[in-house]
């Protein structure tokens, strides 16, 4: 019986670690554009990231790219501390600028009548066993669906 008591315990423990963590989730809810002046665009990405674990997983950081018309227009990065919960979704914020070299290349995209925008971003969780990317492409038109009406507008004033 005393035997037995180690082995059990070590396979209990082992299954632990067997679980394998599922990758979280990401969907692009709005891309939006929140002011224009001489030094570049501002505005912002919004997230909702779904986690299908049990247990709360920390989202570390976000790489993104922001093309619009085929054009490069924002690449970016942000530090972040917020806990993703156990089988949960969480809605993730953050700002995005566009440099007015890149806004005057993206207002010429928008000029030749150019309306396509793509994101791609690389979310950064932190789990116990390591980093877990997880990859996001989202495409849509700008003026319909979650995306902005005004940064046609907006870029154009520049």
């Amino acid at each position: 019986m005393h035997r037995l008591l180690p082995a059990v315990l070590l396979l209990s423990g082992c299954s632990l670690f067997m679980h394998s963590i599922e990758k979280p989730k990401a969907e692009v809810r709005n891309v939006s554009v929140s002011s224009a002046g001489f030094s570049g665009v501002t505005g912002e990405l919004r997230l909702d990231v779904m986690n299908p674990n049990g247990f709360g997983v920390p989202l570390a950081g976000i790489d993104w790219q922001l093309s619009i018309g085929g054009a490069r227009a924002v690449t970016g990065s942000v530090q972040l501390s917020q806990t993703i919960p156990a089988k949960g979704v969480a809605p993730v914020t953050t700002s995005l600028t566009i440099n007015a070299m890149d806004a005057a290349l993206v207002a010429g995209q928008l000029a030749g009548g150019a309306r396509d925008y793509r994101i791609h971003a690389k979310l950064t969780f932190s789990t116990k066993v390591g980093a877990v990317d997880v990859e996001l492409d989202h495409t849509g038109q700008l003026g319909s669906g979650g995306s902005t009406t005004s940064l046609p507008r907006v870029l154009g004033s520049l």
